[in-house]
């Protein structure tokens, strides 16, 4: 069972979730909570700072390099205690709060070490000026974790139904182990899919009797689905369809190379999810 969440957030409406699902789960769960900023080393480099002078209103013969960092590290602060606030208005008392220098996902990175889940906003701070699918922070740290990663929409919706995507695989099959899991913890129904592209419907009933096996051996309340189509546009129609407040799947597919050349359904997940989506290694 999770006992230890990293809830990174950096004060954007995806990162104010963050925080909301991170309470929602630690509470559920009796687990740890803390909560990251990271204070992006990046803004303090290259033709950013050439002009930063006429923005942030610093004085001649001052330096605005400093001033600068002073602002990121006051913004940094209002935005953890912010979270803290949050957490004290839910009822929950304790969370860590951890101020970091330095890139983004090298430094989620390395800090997902002490937690069991880490939990990232959908989209960034500045997402409206880069115009990006899914941040890529969030893309960075997902494809380079070695923990469960939970990415958030920016709304918030107890979970209390979820879908696991299943297809046989290493990855599916870890997604399916953490999806029974939670599903107990959460005491919520657990809906295992498995979608069929290339008509192998044999083999997608083998599939699906060796996920449910397991789930009846944990005692889990679950029930399987077959359907056939494109693997995310699939899950996520049904998902949707059966008011699933969460979806599980594994962070890499049969295929290392099709992942590479076509983008993997994890990828795609990514950029058309509108509810929780946690992704498994």
């Amino acid at each position: 069972m999770i006992k230890s969440i990293l809830i990174c957030t950096d004060g954007s409406p995806h990162g104010e979730q963050s925080v909301r699902y991170g309470i929602h789960l630690a509470k559920r769960l009796k687990a740890r909570l803390s909560a990251l900023h990271v204070l992006d080393t990046r803004m303090l480099e290259g033709p950013l700072m050439a002009n930063i002078a006429g923005w942030i209103g610093a004085q001649p013969f001052t330096d605005p390099l400093s001033q600068f960092r002073a602002i990121m590290q006051e913004k940094g602060e209002a935005v953890l205690t912010a979270c803290t606030a949050t957490c004290r208005d839910e009822g929950f008392e304790g969370v860590d709060t951890l101020l970091k220098w330095g890139h983004p996902a090298r430094t989620i990175l390395r800090e997902e070490i002490a937690a069991e889940l880490v939990i990232l906003g959908q989209d960034g701070e500045h997402d409206d000026i880069t115009g990006e699918w899914t941040g890529s922070t969030v893309d960075r740290v997902v494809r380079h974790s070695i923990k469960p990663c939970l990415i958030v929409p920016d709304t918030f919706t107890p979970i209390d139904k979820i879908m696991v995507a299943y297809d046989g695989s290493a990855h599916a099959s870890r997604a399916l182990h953490e999806a029974i899991e939670l599903a107990i913890s959460l005491a919520a129904p657990l809906v295992i899919c498995t979608v069929v592209e290339q008509g192998d419907h044999n083999r997608a009933m083998l599939q699906a009797d060796t996920a449910m096996r397991l789930a009846r051996a944990h005692e889990c309340a679950a029930a399987h689905l077959i359907v056939e189509g494109p693997t995310a546009d699939t899950l996520l129609q049904k998902s949707a369809e059966l008011n699933c407040t969460l979806l599980i799947a594994g962070a890499n597919g049969h295929s290392r190379m099709r992942d590479m050349i076509l983008g993997s359904t994890a990828t795609q997940l990514l950029n058309h999810a509108r509810l929780p989506l946690l992704l498994v290694r």
